[in-house]
Formats: C-alpha cells, sequence, structure tokens
C-alpha cells in the first residue's frame, strides 16, 4: 500500500474513533463541537511522518482544548494512538513526556483515577510496542547491512577466484605457445616449423575454450564443465609436445575426490608445469597424485641441473591461497629445479 494512501486510511480511522470516544463520554456530535476536532485530529496524520513529536503535540493540544473548552469532561486520549507510536519510533523520551503531561493535564479537571489508570496503561502498551517495532527495524537493518557485506564479500572472492583462472590458463598457455614459437623460429626445416605451430595453434584454441568457460561463469551461461582431474592427462600431453619428459603416477580412486579439491590439484599441476617449462634446463618432470580416502596429495618436481630463484608472484600465491582455504598444506623447493608438494584435506 502507497505510504500516502495508508496515512489517509489512518487519518480517517482517528476522526472515526475520535467521535466515537467523545460521544462515549457526553460530548456533542456537531459541527460546532466534535465534529471539527475530529477532523483536526485525522489531517495532522498526514504529517506524522515530517514531524512526528509535533503532530503528537499539536494533537494533544487540541484535544486539550476542546476539554477544557467544555465540550466534554473527562480525560480521554485514545485518538492520539496513532501519533503516539509513530512518535514513539521517532523519540521515545519525548514522546513519553508528552504523553505524561498531556494525561496530567486530562486527567486534573475531574479527578477521575480510574479513567486515567486506563488510559496510562494504554499509553505504556502503545509505547512498548513503538519500541519494539523501533528494535525490529533497527535489527533488520543490521541483518541486511550484514547481508549485503557479506553478498561484496562473496563477489569480491568469485573475482580473486576468475583472475586466478584467468591467470592459471593465460600464464599456461603462453608460456606453452612461446616455446613452440621458438622452435617454430629456430626450425631447419618446413615441416618441424609448421608441426611447431600447429600445436601452438592447439594449445590456443584450448585456452579460449577455457576463457569461456570462464567468462560464461560471470554470465552464469555456461554448460562447459571446470577441469578435473581426468584433465590433468591433456596438461602432461602438451607439456610433452613442448620437450619435457613427463612421468604422471597417479594412485587411488580419483572419482572418490570433490570438485574443489580435484579443481585445486589441477591448478597445481598446471602452475607446476608452468614453471617448470620457463626453466630453460628442466628437461624431466615428475607428476606424482595421490587419492586416499582423507587427503589429495600432488607433487610435481622436475630435474632443473641448476639453482632456481622464484617469487611468487600471482600463480604461486593463488595456488597457496587454494591449498589454505581447503585447510591444506603446501612446499614450494627451487634449488636443483623446482618441486612442488601440497597435501589436500577430503
Amino acid at each position: 500500500m502507497p505510504l500516502l494512501l495508508l496515512d489517509a486510511v489512518l487519518a480517517v480511522l482517528t476522526a472515526i474513533c475520535a467521535l466515537t470516544s467523545l460521544a462515549s463520554v457526553g460530548a456533542p456530535l456537531t459541527w460546532d463541537g466534535t465534529i471539527p476536532v475530529a477532523i483536526a485530529l485525522g489531517l495532522l496524520l498526514l504529517a506524522r511522518r515530517r514531524g512526528p513529536v509535533v503532530v503528537l503535540a499539536l494533537s494533544a493540544a487540541v484535544l486539550l482544548g476542546a476539554q477544557y473548552g467544555g465540550l466534554f469532561e473527562g480525560g480521554v486520549i485514545w485518538p492520539m494512538t496513532v501519533a503516539v507510536f509513530t512518535a514513539g519510533l521517532a523519540n521515545l523520551p519525548w514522546t513519553a513526556a508528552i504523553c505524561v503531561l498531556t494525561l496530567a493535564a486530562a486527567v486534573a479537571p475531574t479527578m477521575e483515577l480510574a479513567r486515567g489508570g486506563a488510559e496510562l496503561l494504554w499509553l505504556a502498551l502503545v509505547l512498548a510496542l513503538a519500541h519494539g517495532y523501533r528494535q525490529h527495524l533497527r535489527w533488520r537493518a543490521e541483518h541486511e547491512a550484514r547481508l549485503r557485506e557479506a553478498a561484496g564479500t562473496r563477489l569480491a572472492e568469485q573475482r580473486l577466484q576468475i583472475a586466478r583462472e584467468l591467470h592459471d590458463v593465460v600464464a599456461h598457455t603462453l608460456t606453452v605457445v612461446g616455446l613452440h614459437l621458438n622452435v617454430a623460429a629456430e626450425a631447419d626445416s618446413l615441416p618441424e616449423a609448421k608441426g611447431a605451430i600447429r600445436v601452438a595453434s592447439d594449445v590456443r584454441k584450448k585456452a579460449m575454450a577455457d576463457l569461456r568457460s570462464l567468462i560464461g561463469v560471470l554470465r552464469d551461461v555456461s554448460g562447459e564443465p571446470q577441469p578435473e582431474l581426468s584433465s590433468i592427462a591433456d596438461l602432461v600431453a602438451r607439456a610433452r609436445e613442448a620437450g619435457l619428459d613427463v612421468t604422471l603416477d597417479e594412485g587411488g580412486d580419483p572419482t572418490e575426490v570433490p570438485a574443489a579439491q580435484a579443481m585445486a590439484a589441477f591448478r597445481i599441476v598446471q602452475e607446476a608445469m608452468t614453471n617448470a617449462l620457463k626453466h630453460s634446463d628442466a628437461r624431466r618432470l615428475l607428476v606424482h597424485l595421490d587419492y586416499s580416502s582423507n587427503q589429495v596429495r600432488v607433487e610435481v618436481v622436475d630435474d632443473g641441473t641448476g639453482p632456481v630463484s622464484y617469487t611468487e608472484g600471482h600463480g604461486l600465491t593463488g595456488m597457496r591461497e587454494r591449498v589454505t582455504a581447503l585447510g591444506g598444506w603446501l612446499e614450494i623447493e627451487a634449488g636443483d629445479g623446482f618441486a612442488v608438494r601440497a597435501g589436500l584435506p577430503v
């Protein structure tokens, strides 16, 4: 319901309530008596959102003015219910003070303590409801703020994960393509050069498919599966085509490995291979995967013959964060060659 329409409905109900209440204490329902009072109380509510405390004070003044003007006897504050509730949401102390003063002024001329006690209980109930509803609104606002913050955090994590995926795909692909283009540039025969270029083209096509898959995750329209443990065989084949002697050793049942651990294992092998391909002195590469009931163990070691220095860039940092997020461990050794060992709890 629109707010203006709601205020109009409350204004009409308040006017009716005022007429009924005043009639119950003997006030005449005339145009020069209680009807203007009821209309005034209703019209004031149309401004309750802009100045709730002011509207409450004016409503109290209208009722007290009518009483002291001789229209009726006895404290009647029921028509102020909506104004009291609205003002209580905005400023509870001021509202309570106005209500107490109004009740005291309304009861004083007649000393009807019983009527004053009943209306005091009603005012207390309305103020308690206002206070409870205000607390609910505050809790809901804080809850929604926490939800927005959590959504923003999840979005940032997803973007970071996608950035890592893009880095892994592009870095690995460019390394392989660069090696094959170098082979093509240095080849002595045309068939050898064509073969290297063909392999580079195939790798590029696969990388484009991977990139489309990652972008599809952003758009949520991609049906392509994420890399799995079975995709490691493709990495091995590419590394062999690039000139590395790769040995793939697998133990255990890969079908029992959860998707998160499978993705992490694939990316660890991919990043380790990328680093191995960058070592001009590396000729052999061992990839060992062990799938046990409680852990996926990944080990990638090359046979570089000279000391290797490295800096943890996006690839290695992303690898370490993947493993840490899954509660696992990661060891990177750079001495005579390059070694990556990781354990991923299942």
